[in-house]
Order: structure tokens, then C-alpha cells, then sequence
């Protein structure tokens, strides 16, 4: 009896909550289903597991584990690849086979390097069906498609291939697109992959919403879906006396006479003299003369005091030491010489091999409808960086469900994710957003108030030109450590600009103390090494 009254209370409370909306609600993207009918979605959430089977194969030793909060959306969960360096493969079987009739296939799901990315994949791969159950599933298990993107040296796209049957072979073979584009996601930012596929055999790959490649089944992809009627003869060869150089060196060309390939590029200028004023005798640098002791200097202590190094101010006018003569171009350089190139007139052209009938030759006008059903969705991937998350894989035939579904999950996580990154607009856009927002206010209050809105805008200038002056002054007067007392004190001159450093110029305070007297102070000076 008091249990039952104890369940009647706690039902009236959570009422009275819901009432008076006190009872928080959930995000949307944490609740969002797809409308309308679906081939399989997995959003992740609780019960999740039971539609997934891990491959027992023995190098698929990747942990997958449930990540909650993996996003800004408090309660987002996902599927997360957890073992840096480890191979990973789970699967999840459809309730009923898809085909490719007379409506589009969409394949979108949501994924997030939260490590980001060094040498990793974030694929799908949609499986036939697999010989054994799913927990045999590995590499070698055939797909009919795989959509997702691919990061790895000097990989970096996002795969869409076509696993397609020869009819007349019965041979498998890849068919890739051509054009495909970029990996978005060493932002660790979640972000949306989209494929479509549609009845007139033209697809389409979004990323984040956004069309990226539109091609065809029948012309954008690699090989392509139709073999040619011809091919090279495998048992052609090229002849021995084939010749398929087209320009040779002139056999008549002679080298001239007066061509003298060891002549320097570079030689001295002749007419160039030593300008007048040019110092011999003096050296580039020397101690300052204007540089003086500090008078708290201890010779014992700081060894021999020795005036810093500066510029020969001798040196201004024209220039010291040995002088030589400036280097110019030799105009009788020519460099090695090679015959002229003519045209080869025994040249037969390019060879290429005969062509003869494509036994395996089949034409198809529309791939589309004899792409092989598809039983499962797989992740069958490794991961260098670990941490790569899934979230709301969705396989359905309608376009418009796909991208209402997306907007009502990953646009809502996406808006927050951007919303606190660390990194904004500068101040000069903080500034001209506010005056932008504010200029209807302002000009109001300028029509009522015109003499309280000027001195108002007069105290707001004046406080930060204030400002201003203080932090400049603050960062002009820092007080010096103590062995800025050790420093040269070196008159200014407007004419000569001096230049003086220590050996200790890089020490930390504390090793520019002074040592005890009983100890052998090293020579300490000014001089720059």
C-alpha cells in the first residue's frame, strides 16, 4: 500500500513538473528518428548492441566501445573506435535485402575524428551477403558499395567505389570515381557524409550538406562499368627495328671554332676602381669607444670588463679591409654546347600494340539496376589515432528523408560544435557588428538627447584613450632585474647606432647573480662572440 501511494506521488510531481514546464527537454538530435520508411538506421542508442556483431577473426583485435557525451550535445552517444593502432571490423545486418530498382539509394552517416586524424579511414562498407554469418565477416567479404572518407599519406578523399560483376567473365572488379573530394574532419568536428545514388545512374556525394561531386555510373568512373570492344594483343610486341624517336641530334651540326665551353660564367669587372675613401688598414668591427664601465663592475667577480663590439663607424662611407674587385657577367661565357635537334626521318611514330576483340566485352546501358543487392552495413577499418566515432548510419531510398533527418541531428550538433570554437570574428568585426546592431539606438537617443548622447560618446573615448596610456606606459617602465645593472652604459649618438650584448644575455635572473668571492669567477664580458 505505501508503495503503490509512494508511485501515485512520484507520478503527480513529474505531472505538476511537465505542467509548469520544469522538466527539461530533450535535444532533438538526441531524439530525431527518420521519417518514413527506411533500409536501416542506427542512431545508437540503448540497445544498440543487439543488432551488431563483432568478426571473430583474429586480427580484428580493435576495441569498439559506446562513447556517451562524445559531442556538445549532453547524452550524444556513438560507436568509437577505441584501440589506436589496432585493426577494427563490426557489422549489422539489414531485415530485408536492398535492391536497386526504380527508386534512389542514400547512404549518410555522421563521424567524428576526435583525436584527430594521422593515417586513418572512416568508410562504410555495404556488404552482400556474407557466407557464414557476419562474425566471418573480413577484408575479403563482398561489397557493392563503399562510401566514406580516407586519410593516409598522400591519401585524402572520400571513396565511393562500385564493386561490379563482369557477365560475361564473371569477374569482380572495382570501379572507383574519378573525381571525388577532400577529407573533412582533422578539425574534430562531426561532419556529414552523403551518397546518392540515383535510378538514372547519376550519383552525387555531399559533405556536410553540401554537393561536392556529381558524376555517372556509365562515364565518371575508373575502369569503367563498360570494357572497351578492343583491346592490346597480349601476344603483340613492338620490332626490333622500330623507331620511335622523333627528334635526334643533327649528325651534320659542328661545334664553332671559336665556342670555348671552360669559359668562366663570372669574371672580375676591369673597370672598377677602389673608391677614395676606402679603409685598408681598418678592421669591420671594434670595442665601442663610447661604451663605458658600469661602476658597480668587481673585476674579481666579473672578470675583465671589455667594451662591446660595434660596426666600424669608418666603414660607413665606402667600406674596409681588402678590396676586390666586384664580379660581372663574362660576355664571352657560351657553356657547353650541344648539336642542334632535328626531326628523326626514320621515325615510324608512337607504337602501340593491335587491337583485337574483347572476349570479356559486354554493354550495359543501365548499371543502376543490375548493381548487386545489399544484405548489411559493415566498419571494417584501422585506425592510427584512435578515437573516430560513428553516429546515425542511414540507408533509405528517399533523398528528402535523408536531409530532414540530417538537419534535425547533425545540423543541431554541428551549430553548437561551431558555436564554441576558440576562434572568432576580430575586433574590427566585433566593432562594426555592435555599431551595426546599435546604429538605430544611437541615432534616436542623438534626436533626444543630443547634448547627453555627445557627452556620452566623450567619456567613452576618453576612458579608453586612458586606457590606452596606462598599458602603454605600463609595458615601457618594466623594471629592470638586477643584472641589467652588469650592462654596458653606452651614450646614445643619433649618428652612430651601438650595438652591445653579453655572453649572459639569455640567462634567467637567477644565474646572473653574483657568485661567492671564495670561488673562481669565469671572465665575464660584454663582448659578442
Amino acid at each position: 500500500m505505501a508503495k503503490s501511494a509512494g508511485l501515485v506521488l512520484l507520478a503527480a510531481l513529474l505531472a505538476g513538473a511537465v505542467a509548469q514546464g520544469t522538466v527539461p527537454e530533450m535535444p532533438q538530435a538526441l531524439v530525431a528518428a527518420p521519417q518514413g520508411p527506411v533500409v536501416f538506421f542506427e542512431g545508437f542508442r540503448q540497445g544498440w548492441n543487439k543488432a551488431w556483431t563483432n568478426s571473430t577473426d583474429d586480427k580484428y583485435n580493435g576495441e569498439w566501445q559506446y562513447a556517451m557525451d562524445y559531442s556538445e550535445i549532453k547524452g550524444d552517444a556513438g560507436l568509437k573506435m577505441a584501440s589506436p593502432g589496432k585493426l577494427h571490423a563490426i557489422a549489422a545486418k539489414f531485415v530485408g535485402d536492398l535492391t536497386f530498382k526504380d527508386k534512389p539509394v542514400v547512404i549518410q552517416y555522421e563521424v567524428k575524428a576526435t583525436n584527430g586524424l594521422a593515417c586513418d579511414g572512416m568508410y562504410l562498407k555495404l556488404l552482400q551477403d556474407v557466407k557464414g554469418g557476419l562474425d566471418k565477416f573480413n577484408n575479403d567479404a563482398r561489397y557493392t558499395i563503399m562510401f566514406g572518407p580516407d586519410k593516409c599519406s598522400s591519401t585524402d578523399k572520400v571513396h565511393f567505389i562500385v564493386q561490379y560483376q563482369n557477365p560475361v567473365s564473371k569477374e569482380w572488379e572495382e570501379k572507383h570515381a574519378k573525381e571525388v573530394p577532400f577529407v573533412a574532419g582533422s578539425d574534430r568536428q562531426t561532419h556529414l557524409y552523403t551518397l546518392i545514388i540515383r535510378p538514372d545512374n547519376t550519383f552525387e556525394i555531399k559533405v556536410d550538406g553540401e554537393s561536392k561531386t556529381k558524376g555517372s555510373l556509365l562515364e565518371s568512373m575508373q575502369p569503367p562499368i563498360n570494357p572497351p570492344k578492343e583491346i592490346d594483343d597480349p601476344k603483340d610486341s613492338k620490332p626490333s627495328d622500330w623507331v620511335d624517336e622523333a627528334m635526334i641530334d643533327d649528325p651534320d651540326a659542328k661545334k664553332p671554332d671559336d665556342w670555348d665551353e671552360d669559359a668562366p660564367e663570372m669574371i672580375e669587372d676591369d673597370e672598377a676602381v677602389k673608391p677614395a675613401a676606402w679603409e685598408d688598414d681598418e678592421p669591420q668591427e671594434v670595442p665601442d669607444p663610447k661604451a663605458k664601465k658600469p661602476s658597480d663592475w668587481d673585476d674579481e667577480e666579473d672578470g675583465d670588463w671589455e667594451a662591446p663590439i660595434v660596426p666600424n663607424p669608418k666603414c660607413k662611407e665606402a667600406g674596409c679591409g681588402e678590396w676586390k674587385r666586384p664580379m660581372k657577367r663574362n660576355p664571352d661565357f657560351k657553356g657547353k654546347w650541344f648539336p642542334a635537334r632535328i626531326s628523326n626521318p626514320k621515325y615510324k611514330g608512337e607504337w602501340k600494340p593491335r587491337q583485337i576483340p574483347n572476349k570479356n566485352y559486354f554493354e550495359e546501358s543501365d548499371p543502376f539496376s543490375k548493381l548487386t543487392p545489399i544484405s548489411a552495413v559493415a566498419v571494417e577499418l584501422l585506425s592510427i589515432s584512435g578515437g573516430i566515432v560513428f553516429d546515425n548510419i542511414l540507408v533509405a531510398n528517399s533523398e528528402e528523408t535523408a536531409s530532414d533527418f540530417a538537419a534535425k541531428t547533425w545540423g543541431e550538433r554541428s551549430k553548437l560544435e561551431k558555436s564554441k570554437l576558440p576562434s572568432g570574428p576580430d575586433l574590427t568585426s566585433k566593432v562594426a557588428s555592435f555599431f551595426s546592431k546599435n546604429a538605430e539606438m544611437a541615432v534616436t537617443l542623438f534626436n533626444q538627447h543630443p547634448a547627453a548622447f555627445l557627452a556620452g560618446v566623450g567619456l567613452a573615448l576618453a576612458v579608453v584613450i586612458f586606457l590606452i596610456i596606462i598599458c602603454c606606459r605600463a609595458s615601457s617602465s618594466t623594471p629592470p632585474v638586477n643584472r641589467a645593472k652588469k650592462q654596458d652604459l653606452t651614450e646614445e649618438d643619433d649618428d652612430d647606432e651601438s650595438i652591445s650584448s653579453s655572453e649572459d644575455e639569455n640567462e634567467s635572473p637567477a644565474a646572473a647573480t653574483r657568485k661567492p668571492a671564495s670561488k673562481p669567477a669565469a671572465k665575464r664580458s660584454s663582448r659578442k662572440d
